[in-house]
């Protein structure tokens, strides 16, 4: 459940608006009664706070509900591209945000799986500092008042709405981080990191050295294949979270030193993969 106790105390017409917009960037989409009882409000209420959100463009009112506005250009690309594997891509960034405990500074790339991280993480209520080449990760992030959140600046490519380019590289050299998420293209099986392009591959590899963690986020789809540049090898992963249960492949990526995580789809969990025997 979104809502606590706390959260239902009496709240402005701008603070509720505020969660349901957190509510819609997680689930994607809601009914009124739903959100008219979370928030101990009438239906009325709910309306009217639809309304105000659908003028701003960022919700599009259905039957009995409300979803996230409909996306065009860049977006609607994006959106094709994030449908798939969804379900993985949602219980691997879940696991991931599980593993910050506490005020911490992040490093984000781009990607479908890194937007998953974001949804999350707008609903967190931990401060942070969030620093992304995404510039809808940045946005999402941006919704939650205890995160500070960078865009790293520089030539935004419309296809990914990533941000790539020289000047992203200057402004992480600046940075530090504790962790790092990486969602790459591939993981293949020596171990290696790697992407389509060249400057995501870049961009990866200098977050990665700037943080003290650095943790990779694929899906079983992705372990399996190599692309054409490399962003690091096994000995710079820290953490591998992935839904991929088949134990030979799993093999391979221990044998090189990898610590992986696995969620599980039927439970919505994440379990510590066990040690394979030799």
């Amino acid at each position: 459940m979104l809502f606590t106790n706390m959260d239902r105390k009496k709240i402005t017409a701008p603070d509720r608006q505020a969660k349901i917009k957190r509510r819609l960037l997680i689930e994607g989409s809601i009914g009124v009664e739903a959100l008219a009882h979370d928030l101990e409000v009438s239906v009325a209420t709910i309306r009217r706070d639809l309304t105000t959100l659908e003028d701003t463009g960022f919700v599009q009112r259905t039957h009995g509900g409300a979803m996230v506005g409909k996306p065009r250009g860049a977006d609607l690309a994006f959106s094709l591209r994030e449908q798939t594997d969804q379900v993985a891509k949602r219980l691997i960034a879940r696991a991931a945000i599980g593993l910050i405990d506490k005020e911490r500074t992040l490093f984000l790339n781009d990607g479908s799986t890194m937007l998953a991280v974001a949804h999350e993480l707008s609903a967190l209520e931990l401060q942070l500092t969030v620093v992304s080449c995404g510039i809808n990760v940045a946005t999402t992030v941006s919704e939650n008042p205890r995160i500070q959140a960078y865009l790293a600046g520089g030539l935004v490519r419309h296809r990914t709405l990533g941000i790539t380019g020289s000047f992203v590289n200057q402004m992480l050299s600046e940075m530090h981080a504790d962790i790092a998420f990486i969602a790459p293209e591939s993981v293949c099986q020596s171990g290696e990191v790697t992407f389509s392009y060249e400057q995501d591959a870049i961009i990866a590899r200098k977050m990665s050295k700037r943080s003290k963690r650095t943790i990779v986020l694929a899906t079983a789809r992705k372990l399996q294949d190599r692309d054409r540049f490399t962003a690091m090898q096994a000995d710079a992963i820290d953490l591998l979270i992935t839904d991929c249960a088949d134990p030979k492949v799993l093999r391979a990526f221990e044998e090189f030193g990898v610590e992986v995580l696995v969620v599980i789809r039927a439970t919505d969990e994440a379990v510590q993969f066990p040690k394979l025997s030799a």
